[in-house]
């Protein structure tokens, strides 16, 4: 019986040990599958710091295979500047209290590719022994597009900065290129497009001293019928991309000797252009040029190439416009000030030919032609005054754009200004209650007596055409600071809410069937007022009246 029991006990142990065996065998290599499908690189390496352990990840991120590396030192995975420190690292990790450290507890690191490009990465790393032997494993991930994204985000938002600070097109885009060679490229050529000619608006490099070659490209002059440099951007109208540029390639783009030995000085080893376009008109283009060892273009690069054209395209396109904008704005005013000084003369005539009609007919005229030659006779002398206003409008619009409006300022009291400019409107506010509230607390002010009766013109005339019967007219005056605000309040019917923002500019009108302006009252009142130092502004409601007020600074005292 007992040799019985003992063969069934030994049957049982050799049962369990194969079992245990075939559990291990399967833990094994579950571990060793989960390892070598895991994405990120995984090295182990011995006390010595050799490799032990690379897996499929490492051989993507590395670009070695497992049979290169496998007992090579782990030095021949880092860049050169870190390999002198990097093993005393390791031994003062190995003999450290701490068994292991995650990924966010360490800076970035850097790896090096078989093909010599360097990557930034996040590493993790443990200790554990192993037989009585110290194994080290580290666990890096490849961060380099985290890192590419984050870089090309940050230098669209400068790009885009850049390219918004100006409405000078060609130094906006030149701004753009010194920008590129910061970190997209070592050399950025911006190309403008002059109908059979092409024009290099700059040549930006990142490397130091390459001054006299950069100057000698931007100064070789081509044509569009000749080779040049990314000439298919221009021809094609599409991206161009050349992950490798090789001496064919480059000599099929030089129309001559001279401008190959150029090219060749520029030592191009990647290259991608991509063309500047608004709608269907061709701007020019932004190349890139890449001579670091290792530093190949690709499809992601063009595409994030092309982002940064749409909006130097945009900002050209728009500094254009502008440009146009104001050439049209100048024309214009040129054309009005030569108009407003020519009607003088022949109104000037009408105006004194009145006067002496006028005279004729009271001295010698009969009553009854006296009679109704009098509304007739006013009737042309009151239209002959609104002429002359509004050509006076119109000289002072010219001299307020060119910046010539003249002022002679001297101190003047609130109190007078507000009475005299009451007494001018006092003729035309039939039907109206026109207030002065008391201004004689205010101190004087530092203006142009004429030029501030002209805002209270304009303003004055605004609230009585605007007030309707019965209504009132406001005027007064505070001080504010070291200036003195004024005021004119009505109870008219109010101003849009979407009105608001256009008031001040010229020839504007809220109803443009309302002929009783030329819409340029308010502009000029603010620019006589921001020529004294001032602010002008307005406060409405639909249905309660409206407030305009203006600042002008105080008079200090001698």
């Amino acid at each position: 019986m007992t040799a019985e029991r003992n063969a069934a006990e030994l049957t049982d142990l050799l049962a369990e040990q194969r079992r245990v065996e075939h559990a291990l065998r399967v833990s094994e290599a579950r571990f060793a599958g989960i390892i070598s499908l895991a994405a990120d690189a995984i090295i182990s390496v011995d006390a010595r710091g050799r490799i032990t352990l690379f897996n499929s990840g490492a051989e993507q991120i590395f670009g070695y295979s497992a049979q290169e590396v496998l007992g090579q030192p782990l030095e021949l995975l880092l860049p050169e500047r870190f390999r002198g420190g990097h093993p005393g690292h390791l031994e003062t990790f190995g003999r450290g209290a701490q068994a292991s450290r995650r990924m966010a507890e360490r800076q970035l690191i850097f790896g090096l590719r078989k093909n010599g490009e360097e990557f930034p990465a996040e590493a993790a790393i443990s200790r554990m022994e192993v037989e009585g032997e110290r194994v080290l494993t580290a666990i890096l991930r490849d961060v380099s597009f985290q890192k590419q994204v984050e870089a090309e985000h940050r230098f669209l938002a400068r790009a885009g900065e850049t390219l918004s600070s100006s409405l000078d097109a060609e130094r906006t885009v030149a701004s753009v290129a010194r920008l590129a060679v910061e970190s997209l490229a070592d050399w950025c050529v911006v190309l403008l497009s002059e109908g059979e000619h092409v024009r290099r608006l700059e040549v930006a490099h990142h490397h130091p001293g390459q001054q006299e070659l950069a100057r000698a490209l931007r100064e070789f002059r081509i044509g569009m019928n000749q080779p040049f440099l990314a000439r298919e951007v221009l021809v094609r109208r599409e991206p161009l991309l050349m992950p490798l540029v090789n001496p064919e390639v480059l000599e099929s783009m030089a129309p001559g000797s001279e401008y190959l030995s150029l090219l060749r000085r520029l030592e191009p080893r990647s290259l991608m252009g991509v063309p500047l376009v608004s709608g269907e008109r061709l701007l020019g283009a932004l190349v890139f040029i890449s001579t670091r060892p290792g530093r190949s273009y690709g499809p992601a690069d063009v595409e994030f190439a092309k982002g940064l054209a749409r909006l130097a395209s945009l900002a050209m396109e728009n500094a254009r416009l502008y440009q146009s904008a104001q050439r049209a704005t100048k024309a214009r005013d040129e054309v009005l000030g030569i108009v407003a000084h020519d009607l003088r003369s022949p109104l000037n005539s009408i105006s004194l030919w009145t006067q002496v009609v006028e005279r004729q007919i009271q001295k010698l005229g009969p009553p009854d032609l006296q009679a109704r030659s009098q509304e007739s006779l006013g009737s042309i002398s009151s239209g002959c005054r609104r002429m002359s206003r509004l050509i006076q409008d119109l000289l002072d619009v010219t001299r307020l754009e060119a910046g010539q409006l003249s002022l002679n300022a001297s101190p003047q009291t609130p109190a007078s200004l507000l009475r005299e400019a009451i007494d001018s409107a006092g003729p035309e506010a039939a039907g109206l209650q026109l207030h002065l509230e008391d201004p004689e607390a205010a101190p004087p002010v530092l203006a142009d007596r004429d030029r501030l009766l002209q805002v209270f013109s304009n303003l004055l005339g605004n609230a009585l055409k605007f007030t309707p019967a019965g209504g009132e007219i406001r005027v007064g005056a505070r001080v504010e600071g070291d200036q003195v605000r004024f005021h004119v309040r009505d109870t008219g019917p109010g101003i849009p809410p979407e009105s608001l923002a256009h008031l001040f500019d010229r020839f504007w009108q809220a109803n443009r069937t309302d002929r009783r302006g030329a819409g340029l009252g308010l502009s000029i009142a603010k620019g006589i007022v921001e020529a004294h130092g001032g602010t002008i502004r307005v406060e409405s409601e639909p249905g309660r009246g409206s407030t305009f007020s203006f600042t002008v600074p105080r008079a200090k005292p001698r």
